[in-house]
């Protein structure tokens, strides 16, 4: 109960931001707003502060002024990409050209304010932002669905790479074959050594042709090899 309740109140508590600015008007303004909103800002105003404090801040978004001493924001954007991919990304600017716009797309930042900007303009990029992590969370749960569908079913799953050694493999693994996932992931020539051995130069053929085709559906029977040595007829398909 004790346990629950405290994650309860960490779920209810928002998003960690940053402000990087070396203008402390600005700072105190959206920090302000922020707060308002219900997020959790911290301020800096010059980026080795931020870039030093950032691992221990664990923010989700950074509102970064593109005209920083010493770092520009586009370069200190990048050393916090780097440490955390997944962070959202906000240019501020005084300015706004076209080499800045093409930089901070491959940086990775999803917006872009001008100064002077409106509360109401800071609002729409914090709503985007919003929807953008709604869209993330949908994705992960749909991700993690999937996942829990291959590992359950009762077929055997698994993901081939073109030098026939194994990627991922589902738990069917066991139950079918008497190998651990892990076994057919680590041990090298897995999948060759599991097919009977009359089947494996025409299934390794099949394969190779398939790989070079590059998608196209396919399927093909051959027998396979229980750890104990009993055969197993099986009817290979791409999905």
């Amino acid at each position: 109960m004790y346990e629950i309740f405290l994650m309860d109140i960490m779920n209810s508590i928002g998003d960690r931001v940053l402000v990087i600015d070396d203008d402390s008007t600005i700072c105190g303004f959206l920090s302000e707003i922020l707060k308002n909103e219900g997020y959790r800002p911290f301020v800096f105003t010059h980026p080795h502060d931020a870039l030093a404090a950032f691992e221990e801040k664990e923010a989700r978004l950074a509102f970064i002024d593109i005209n920083l001493p010493e770092i520009n924001g586009l370069e200190l954007a990048k050393k916090l990409k780097q440490k955390d991919p997944s962070l959202e990304v906000v240019f501020i600017t005084g300015y706004g050209t076209f080499d800045n716009a093409i930089q901070a797309i491959r940086i990775g930042a999803y917006d872009y304010l001008r100064k002077p900007f409106t509360f109401s303009e800071f609002n729409l990029c914090l709503k985007r932002y919003e929807e953008r992590k709604a869209l993330r969370e949908q994705i992960k749960l749909a991700e993690q669905r999937y996942y829990y569908l291959v590992q359950n079913s009762p077929l055997l799953i698994f993901v081939l790479r073109a030098d026939f050694q194994m990627e991922f493999v589902n738990q069917a693994c066991s139950t079918m074959l008497g190998y651990s996932p892990e076994e057919a992931v680590n041990i090298t020539g897995w999948f060759l050594d599991c097919i009977h051995p009359e089947d494996r130069q025409s299934v390794e053929r099949f394969f190779r042709s398939a790989f070079e085709s590059r998608g196209a559906p396919f399927s093909t029977e051959c027998r396979l090899l229980h750890k104990k040595g009993h055969l197993i007829y099986a009817i290979l398909r791409s999905i």
